[in-house]
């Protein structure tokens, strides 16, 4: 175990050594923030002493060194906007974004694992073929589509459910819905496939021969089973739900998190852009980290050593 352990903390600190020094890159590559930083009209002397002040006249090489001498230090800089810290930008917005994912992952799987066995145990009746109908509409509809739909049909005509914001239980209703739609529709695929491999075991036949009830059957020793390829997908969705997020933030403007990324990104605002690149990262690397020890708590046969 503390091999594992090892080897999969040794494996985190590269990738996100890797994933901070590409964004400082990639961000520094799209420009000089200062002109969105300062009025039109300013002069030479001005404008050298803006850059100064903010640290952008020493070279990429001591910017990148001092940024991680920060990071060690846990001062994670000001942003370039509000002039605040960057952890209490992100302070205000992360609780809605951790709402609505937490909220998404949480109707996925609670309609995407039942349908999946739906679509499995009844492949050969017509509820079967309908789960699968609407799985692939899941797919075929992108979010953004999606999205408008729902604020055309709920709050433009019915005028049931609200279009933007997020104070009430109301405002989670549509974004939710929306981000979940398409991962709902993979994970009921991917459920589907791994109990029509799990349906035909002999330890099923055997299950079923000793005179165990048939739902004791299917959840016991049919979905247990086939949970290691579910467990999988449900983890590599995580870092999918976050890019789908920026999106449906935007549209429901949510002020979240991803509407506060996509704005840095718009303003070359670098300390909080690589904040947020950062904490997202960590984030997805950490559900990973967790789905693997779930493996050995799902199967036992699995050994994490």
């Amino acid at each position: 175990m503390s091999v594992f352990i090892a080897r999969r903390l040794l494996r985190m600190a590269v990738t996100l050594w890797v994933i901070v020094t590409a964004v400082f890159v990639a961000t520094r590559l799209t420009g000089d923030p200062i002109d969105f930083l300062m009025p039109e009209g300013l002069d030479a002397e001005g404008r050298t002493a803006m850059i100064a002040y903010w640290g952008l006249d020493q070279g990429a090489a001591d910017q990148y060194v001092l940024y991680w001498r920060s990071l060690f230090e846990g001062q994670f800089g000001l942003g370039l906007m509000e002039r605040r810290p960057v952890t209490i930008i992100f302070g205000e917005r992360v609780g809605r974004s951790l709402a609505l994912l937490l909220l998404t992952l949480l109707l996925t799987i609670a309609v995407g694992v039942p349908l999946g066995v739906v679509a499995a145990v009844w492949r050969r009746h017509r509820i079967g073929t309908w789960v699968l109908f609407v799985a692939f509409l899941g797919y075929a509809v992108p979010n953004f589509v999606l999205a408008i739909l729902l604020l055309l049909l709920f709050s433009f005509t019915l005028h049931w459910l609200p279009s933007a914001g997020a104070t009430t239980w109301l405002h989670y209703v549509m974004p939710t819905v929306t981000l979940s739609a398409y991962f709902v529709a993979a994970l009921v695929r991917y459920t589907r496939n791994a109990m029509l491999d799990v349906l035909g075991q002999d330890y099923m036949r055997t299950a079923h021969a000793k005179g165990l009830a048939p739902w004791l059957v299917l959840v016991r020793h049919g979905l247990r089973n086939a949970l290691i390829p579910v467990v999988t997908v449900i983890g590599l969705q995580v870092a999918t739900l976050v890019s789908g997020a920026v999106v449906i933030e935007t549209v429901f403007a949510w002020n979240g998190v991803g509407d506060l990324l996509v704005g840095a990104t718009l303003r070359r605002d670098y300390p909080v852009l690589q904040f947020g690149v950062l904490t997202v990262a960590g984030a997805v690397i950490l559900v990973n980290v967790l789905v693997d020890f779930a493996y050995a708590a799902i199967d036992p046969r699995v050994r994490l050593a």
